[in-house]
């Protein structure tokens, strides 16, 4: 007996979206749910003890869209952290996280943790995103 079905349109658009929605999640840490909050003027708020990845120096966690552009949170110390965005300078491609750092993986262009420039051809490091941290909430935007 032959099951193969014919896959219609809106079974295609639902695979797809499905999809599209688990790869948006992927930068996300599995505490987003709890730790990670957007606020009415697009930007974020951060309970940092809530994220895994922020518990020692040096983690870095991608936390989603800062006013529509995607951005990752770095501690830098034992109470100061780095908001960055995600998009190469170069040409504008969302990094992806490899090993302690972040790729682009358009051209290869390398980041520290903290998005400092490692490798190019990305002439600069990530652009830095206005953080306020207060009482062990970052606010981020």
């Amino acid at each position: 007996m032959n099951q193969n079905r014919e896959i219609n349109r809106r079974t295609l658009i639902s695979g797809a979206c499905a999809l599209l929605a688990l790869t948006g999640l992927g930068t996300l840490p599995a505490s987003a749910s709890n730790g990670i909050r957007k606020l009415s003027n697009g930007r974020v708020s951060v309970k940092l003890k809530s994220i895994p990845e922020l518990a020692s120096v040096g983690g870095t966690v991608g936390i989603g869209e800062v006013k529509g552009k995607p951005v990752a949170i770095t501690r830098t110390g034992n109470t100061s952290y780095v908001a960055f965005s995600l998009s190469c300078p170069h040409q504008q491609v969302t990094v992806s996280r490899e090993g302690n750092g972040w790729k682009c993986d358009a051209h290869g262009s390398e980041f520290e943790a903290d998005g400092d420039l490692v490798l190019g051809p990305a002439t600069k490091r990530l652009t830095r995103v206005p953080i306020k941290v207060s009482r062990g909430v970052a606010t981020i935007g």
